[in-house]
């Protein structure tokens, strides 16, 4: 009989230790780019928010964005939410704080219903 030449069926051969993972690659290539090109951020850049709201009075909400987002320019439901919350902020801050913004507004409000005196 003769010799075979041919290798064997297994599995590929390991990388040698100096050789990086792709993984490392990938990662390292990504801080690289994330430490090239910084992104500023605008002092009133958008958050997400999450608030509950009565059923009936959501539906009532995306009645009137959905019949009227078209007349009154509206961006988007965000866009919507958020112009309604501020006109009650600017409401508040002209009947309690003489048309002037409130100081504060940094710390986290207190998760839950509050308590009722």
């Amino acid at each position: 009989m003769s010799e075979s030449t041919r290798n064997p069926i297994g599995p590929p051969p390991r990388r040698p230790a100096a050789a990086p993972a792709v993984q490392s690659l990938v990662k390292a290539n990504r801080v690289a780019a994330a430490e090239a090109a910084p992104k500023p951020q605008p002092a009133s850049a958008s958050k997400q928010i999450t608030f509950y709201m009565a059923a009936d009075d959501l539906k009532r909400a995306k009645a009137a964005y959905t019949a009227t987002s078209g007349q009154e320019m509206d961006r988007s439901w965000s866009d919507f939410i958020s112009r309604a919350v501020l006109m009650e902020v600017a409401r508040r801050e002209r009947v309690y704080n003489d048309g002037e913004n409130f100081p504060g507004g940094t710390q986290n409000l207190a998760p839950g219903r509050r308590i009722q005196p």
